[in-house]
C-alpha cells in the first residue's frame, strides 16, 4: 500500500493546479490519469481550439490584407495538415510544462484508472493507495445524444474535428453555444459554407440577449446560416455525408459533408457511481454534488471541475482546485461563482462575467446600464475590429457593478478588468475614474461606466 496526504484523480486543469497547490502547501501528492496530462482543455478542448481559432482570424486578416496596406504575392490558402501539426506541437509543449512542474514539486503521477473504495482508500489496477484526502477531477466528455449519436466519421464532436485533414465544403453545426460558435467561426474563415441550428431563441444562449444579438447579425454578416428556434428532426449519414432534416422556425432539408454535435456533456462520476456504499453524493443528472468548500457528501473527498456540473470552464476548474487543495490540507476556502468570467473565442470574441440584464432584473434589482460601441474606439478603428459592444450592468441603489458583457476584438482579456472590479465590489465611477491608458481596447470599459451616468465623451447624450 502506497501512502499519502493527498490523492488527485485527474490531471486535467483542475487536477493539476490542484496537486500543485496542494505539495506547495506541504502535502505529498500522487496524481491518477487514466489518459493524457492535461485533460480535455490541454489535448482536446480549450489550447487545441484557440489554435485553430489564432490561424483563423490570420487567415481572415490576410484575406483583407489590402485594406491594412500590405499586398501579397501568390495564393494565400489552408493547408490543414499544417495546421493539425502546429496544434500537435502546442499540445506537446504545453502537456511537458506540465510534467515538468509534477517534477518540480515532487508530484508522483501514476497512469490508470481510480477507484475509490472506501473514504480514503483509492485502488489503480492492483495497487491500493491510502490518502488522507481525495480530489475528483475526472471531467466529462461529449455526451451520445439520442437521435444525435456521432459515428466519428460524417456525424462527428469537437475531438473530430480537430482532425479533419480537409475543411468540410459545408457543415452543419448543432448548437450555438461556445463549442458551435467557435467552429462556426473557424470554418467559415477556412472556406467551408456553415449552417448552425440553436433550439433556443438566441445563439450562445447563456449570454446577456443584446449581446447575443448583436453575435448574431455578426455571424449572418459573415455567410453563417443561422437557424434559432430550430432543431433536427433526422440525420441519415451515407457514404460521402449526411442527410439532414430540420424541424421548428426553419424546417428545412439540406444534404451536407460534416455534421458537428455541439451539445452535451457527459460527467465521469465513475470513480465514486460505481462505488455505491462510498456515499458520495450525485445528482439526478450525474454529476457530483459539493458544498462551498468544494468538499462531497463524504468528509475529506471533495471534487471540482466539469465532474461538479458547475462553471463546465477550464479556468473555473482551476479555482476550485485552488479552493479543494487548499480545504483538503487543512484550511478553509469557498469559493466565489458570483465573478468566474468567461469567453466564447469567436470572431470577435464574446465575453461575460456577472449577472444578464434579465437575470438580474428576474432577481428584483433595480438595474441601470452603461454600453460603449467598438465603433466609437479609436483603437479598434486602427485594428479594422469595430463590431461589438461593451455593456456594464449595475444596481442602480449602490451602482455596484453586478454584470459586464463583452463583444468586440480581445472580449477574453478585457473581462479580466470587469472580474476584478466585481471581485473587490467596484461601483461603476471607480472604473469610470480610473484612468486608462489610450489608445487601447481597455477605454471601451471606461468609456461604457461613463455612458451609465450619462457623461459618455465619445457616446451621444442619453435622451431623457
Amino acid at each position: 500500500m502506497t501512502a499519502c496526504d493527498v490523492v488527485v484523480i485527474g490531471a486535467g486543469p483542475g487536477g493539476y493546479v490542484a496537486a500543485i497547490r496542494a505539495a506547495q502547501l506541504g502535502a505529498k501528492t500522487i496524481v491518477v490519469e487514466r489518459a493524457e496530462v492535461g485533460g480535455v482543455c490541454l489535448n482536446w478542448g480549450c489550447i487545441p481550439t484557440k489554435t485553430f481559432v489564432y490561424t483563423a482570424e490570420a487567415y481572415r486578416k490576410l484575406q483583407h490584407a489590402k485594406e491594412l496596406g500590405i499586398t501579397i504575392d501568390g495564393v494565400v490558402g489552408i493547408d490543414m495538415k499544417a495546421v493539425i501539426k502546429r496544434k500537435e506541437g502546442v499540445i506537446r509543449r504545453n502537456k511537458a510544462g506540465i510534467n515538468a512542474l509534477f517534477k518540480a514539486n515532487g508530484i508522483t503521477v501514476m497512469q490508470g484508472d481510480a477507484r475509490i473504495t472506501a473514504p480514503g482508500r483509492i485502488q489503480v489496477g492492483n495497487e491500493t493507495i491510502a490518502a488522507k484526502s481525495i480530489i475528483i477531477a475526472t471531467g466529462s466528455s461529449p455526451a451520445q445524444i439520442p437521435g444525435l449519436e456521432t459515428d466519428g466519421k460524417h456525424i462527428i464532436t469537437s475531438t473530430e474535428a480537430l482532425e479533419l485533414p480537409e475543411v468540410p465544403k459545408h457543415a452543419l453545426i448543432i448548437g450555438a453555444g461556445p463549442i458551435g460558435a467557435e467552429f462556426a467561426c473557424i470554418w467559415q474563415a477556412f472556406g467551408a459554407k456553415v449552417t448552425m441550428v440553436e433550439m433556443m431563441p438566441q445563439v450562445m444562449p447563456l449570454e446577456d440577449a443584446e449581446i447575443a444579438g448583436l453575435m448574431e447579425k455578426e455571424l449572418i454578416k459573415k455567410g453563417i446560416d443561422v437557424r434559432t428556434e430550430t432543431t433536427v428532426a433526422k440525420l441519415e449519414a451515407h457514404a460521402t455525408g449526411v442527410h439532414v432534416e430540420l424541424k421548428g422556425k426553419k424546417a428545412d432539408s439540406l444534404d451536407v459533408d460534416i455534421v458537428l454535435v455541439g451539445i452535451g456533456r457527459k460527467f465521469h462520476s465513475e470513480v465514486v457511481s460505481e462505488s455505491p456504499n462510498l456515499g458520495v453524493r450525485l445528482s439526478k443528472r450525474g454529476f457530483i454534488e459539493v458544498d462551498a468548500r468544494m468538499e462531497t457528501s463524504v468528509k475529506g473527498i471533495f471534487a471540482i471541475g466539469d465532474v461538479t456540473g458547475k462553471t463546465m470552464l477550464a479556468h473555473g476548474a482551476s479555482a476550485e482546485g485552488l479552493v479543494a487543495a487548499a480545504n483538503a490540507t487543512g484550511g478553509h476556502k469557498t469559493m466565489d461563482y458570483r465573478v468566474v468570467p468567461s469567453c466564447t473565442f469567436t470572431s470577435p470574441e464574446v465575453a461575460s462575467v456577472g449577472l444578464t440584464e434579465a437575470k438580474a432584473r428576474e432577481k428584483g434589482i433595480k438595474v441601470r446600464v452603461g454600453r460603449f460601441p467598438f465603433a466609437a474606439s479609436g483603437r479598434a478603428a486602427t485594428m479594422g475590429e469595430t463590431s461589438g459592444m461593451v455593456k456594464i450592468v449595475a444596481d442602480a441603489s449602490t451602482d455596484e457593478v453586478i454584470g459586464v458583457h463583452i463583444m468586440g476584438p480581445e472580449a477574453g482579456e478585457l473581462i479580466a478588468e470587469a472580474a476584478l472590479a466585481m471581485k473587490m465590489e467596484a461601483t461603476v465611477a471607480e472604473i469610470a475614474h480610473t484612468i486608462h491608458t489610450h489608445p487601447t481596447l481597455a477605454e471601451t470599459l471606461m468609456e461604457a461606466a461613463d455612458d451609465y451616468f450619462g457623461l459618455g465623451i465619445h457616446t451621444p447624450p442619453r435622451k431623457g
